[in-house]
Formats: structure tokens, C-alpha cells, sequence
């Protein structure tokens, strides 16, 4: 049997597929498996096992903007599970340490522009902030208020880029002359293998814990009363084996919310089943939020086995063949945490809460 055919297979097998099935979703799906091919293909030239080797697809599935993440294979709203007998990291899964701290405030008259220029002074105050770090794509500050019990709540939403500079292996130097390269399916995978990916690994965490830190900071300082009911990761590692792109991983039950679009109410969601991998393993999985699905399109279909061109249809029955979803006219999912946990029955909603304000500044 062909090599590409096998490996094919065995994604396939090995594809857990949660996702909300539409067009977007099958967009990332065809993408998705031929990374994953390509991630096998690569691990066994290396003489790595690949048996345990899984893709989880949750509601939120889609397609990344980011287009060097996209380019190698790596869609969003999804988990990636390799075996780590040696440790092993794909790179160009692109880790940033995105994460949600989210927290119980106190009635406040909530003077955005007060917000606003508190933190502008917190700009100046830390050389490792940056004046776009929460001013880009969806990352943004929130507001919100369950009208049962009348109590409000604050979300913080994104990454820094001090955490880009040291984790993207075209802004690092170190990277560069550390990571291996593999040609597969005509396609360069970069990598790092043993001691270069523990290293690469540990700065991770230096990052990760760097970040937590000025979430936090930025929390207690537009809110000094705060208190924190959930602060985690989504883009990044749970561990060496356990790779974060747009979704939330556990061993054991947690509590998370799940954003949605600014006019969406939130759902604070109770994780307490787990999604099974193999015969040993089991996480405990959340959607981080909705994803992006295409405007207008009810259907799609990939063209061809190896590149990235599909041909997708509108509601009008018009159609498109385009090699650049990513630059596509998008919305907001507004189901994911309804299918997570009504159709998956991976969960259940604690609470849906209004959304009042936004900043992105």
C-alpha cells in the first residue's frame, strides 16, 4: 500500500471528530488530516512511535488566520495528542501561551474610559506589555453581569507578544539554529527532537507563567476586589504531548467559560465527561470559544489530496475555487458550548451570562 495512503488511514482512525460538522468544519477537517499524515510521516522516518497519536475536533472547529500556522498543516479549535517515549514538538503548531482569566468583580459603575486609561498607565508601567497585545484579531477585555443572582464578572482574553518573540521560531534566532526540518509531502515540517525540544519545552513554561503573571496583574489592577475563579491556556501545551490550539485539556473535571461573539451571552460550563483516547487515556476537553465559520456557505470540498484549494458553494449556489479560506469573510459560531453539551454530552452550563461591555484597546 502506499506510504501516503497507510498514514492516511491511520489519521483518519485516530481523528476524533466533535466538531460542528458544516462546511468550515470539513475545511479543517481535510486540512487537519493531511497535517496529521504529515506529523506521522515525519515521526516515522524518526523511528518514533506514532500509534498513539490523536487529533480531537471540538465544536469550535475552523480554519486559523494565522497563515504560517495554517500553511503547515495546523487548524484551530482542536487538540493534538503525540506519544512522547522521545520528547518530540512540531514547531510550527506555533504555541503564544492565549489564555482566559476570567473573575467575580464587584458592582462597579464600570467607566470604560476609566478602564481604559488604568491600563494604558499599566502600558507604561512593564517594558514586557505592549500596546497591541489586546488590540488584535479577538483579543479583548469583557464585562459581564448574571441577571439571577446579580453578581458581575471580568474576562480577559489573549496573549503577549514578549511570549511571540520567544516561542515563534522565525522571531528567535536560537530557534532558527536549533530546529531540523523535514521535507514531507513537499512541504517543510520543522521540528525539534530530545534535549533541543525539553529546552524549547521549559522556555515554554517560563512564558506561560510570565503571561499568567500579567493577566493577573492587569486583573487585580483595573480590579483590585477580583477574585479568580479560572485562568488557563488555549493556545500552548497542557504537556509535552498534549498540544493546545484554540481549546482547553485536563486529567480531571474543571469549570471554564466559552466565548462567544460580543453579542452572545457567555456560558460558564461544568466539564465533567471525558473524551476517550485508546484503551489508557482519557482528557477532559472544552472549546475555547466559537470559531470562525465562512459567511453564506453551505458546502465544501477539498480538490485535491495535497494542497489547500477547495471548492466551496454559497447559498445563492454560486461557487468558488480558492486556495485562501483564510482571507475569507467569516462570523461567529454560536453553538459550540450547546453541541459540547447537548449533542456531545460532554458537559453541562452552569450559568449564561450578559454581556455589558467590551474593551479592545
Amino acid at each position: 500500500m502506499n506510504k501516503k495512503m497507510k498514514n492516511h488511514r491511520k489519521s483518519l482512525k485516530n481523528f476524533i471528530d466533535m466538531s460542528s460538522g458544516d462546511p468550515t468544519a470539513i475545511i479543517a477537517k481535510e486540512h487537519g488530516l493531511m497535517g496529521l499524515t504529515r506529523l506521522i510521516m515525519c515521526m516515522d522516518k524518526l523511528g518514533l512511535n506514532t500509534d498513539n497519536n490523536y487529533f480531537i475536533a471540538l465544536p469550535d472547529y475552523t480554519y486559523t488566520r494565522n497563515s504560517f500556522r495554517w500553511n503547515a498543516g495546523f487548524p484551530y479549535g482542536c487538540i493534538i495528542c503525540t506519544d512522547q517515549t522521545e520528547p518530540f514538538i512540531p514547531i510550527d503548531f506555533r504555541p503564544n501561551c492565549c489564555g482566559v482569566v476570567f473573575a467575580e468583580i464587584p458592582e462597579d459603575e464600570f467607566d470604560l474610559v476609566k478602564l481604559k486609561n488604568t491600563y494604558h498607565s499599566l502600558l507604561h508601567s512593564y517594558s514586557d506589555l505592549d500596546s497591541t497585545d489586546f488590540n488584535r484579531r479577538n483579543h479583548f477585555f469583557g464585562i459581564y453581569r448574571n441577571e439571577k443572582t446579580d453578581k458581575y464578572y471580568f474576562l480577559i482574553h489573549g496573549s503577549f507578544m514578549f511570549a511571540k518573540n520567544g516561542l515563534y521560531s522565525e522571531k528567535n534566532q536560537d530557534l532558527v539554529a536549533q530546529k531540523k526540518t523535514m521535507d514531507v509531502l513537499g512541504t517543510p515540517l520543522n521540528y525539534l527532537c530530545g534535549y533541543e525540544a525539553k529546552q524549547y519545552y521549559n522556555n515554554y513554561i517560563h512564558h506561560e507563567e510570565l503571561s499568567n503573571f500579567y493577566r493577573e496583574l492587569i486583573l487585580k489592577t483595573l480590579f483590585p476586589e477580583a477574585k479568580i475563579l479560572f485562568h488557563r491556556t488555549h493556545e500552548g501545551f497542557m504537556d509535552m504531548g498534549t498540544l493546545l490550539l484554540g481549546a482547553y485539556a485536563d486529567y480531571n473535571p474543571f469549570s471554564c467559560p466559552i466565548m462567544l461573539s460580543p453579542d452572545e451571552s457567555l456560558p460558564y460550563v461544568n466539564i465533567n465527561n471525558p473524551v476517550e483516547l485508546g484503551d489508557s487515556k482519557k482528557l477532559y476537553c472544552a472549546p475555547h470559544g466559537g470559531g470562525y465559520a465562512l459567511s453564506s456557505v453551505i458546502d465544501a470540498q477539498k480538490t485535491e489530496m495535497i494542497g489547500n484549494e477547495f471548492l466551496i458553494t454559497y447559498t445563492n449556489n454560486s461557487k468558488m475555487l480558492t486556495n485562501n479560506i483564510i482571507d475569507m469573510p467569516f462570523c461567529y459560531r454560536n453553538d459550540s458550548a450547546d453541541k459540547w453539551c447537548s449533542l456531545y454530552k460532554k458537559g453541562n452550563i452552569i450559568e449564561t451570562l450578559k454581556p455589558l461591555f467590551n474593551l479592545k484597546v
